[in-house]
């Protein structure tokens, strides 16, 4: 993850995937909290990270956001992180 203009840069090394699926007119979302491994340290202005990925009707991908404490945050996944999130989502049908 990282913050808008990639301060505090890092990768997240997710160990579990816990998610929610919400349709709601034109757009699935998936909520997904996760655990992740010791060696993945958090800037200490993220303290409780989260995703939600919103996909329309057809399965496609619309946006990846990273939610601190149930919110937007200002930071965004790092193109590696979006592929184990949707990796995650693929293997488990939730769309």
């Amino acid at each position: 993850m990282y913050k808008y203009g990639f301060q505090n840069y890092f990768e997240a090394n997710f160990t579990a995937f816990y998610p929610e699926v919400m349709k709601s007119g034109h757009w699935i979302n998936v909520y997904l909290t996760f655990e992740y491994s010791k060696d993945t340290m958090l800037p200490a202005d993220l303290t409780d990270p989260s995703a939600l990925v919103v996909f329309d009707l057809e399965g496609e991908v619309q946006d990846f956001i990273v939610h601190d404490e149930g919110v937007d945050s200002e930071y965004k996944f790092t193109e590696t992180e979006k592929k184990r999130l949707l990796d995650f989502i693929t293997q488990q049908n939730l769309i």
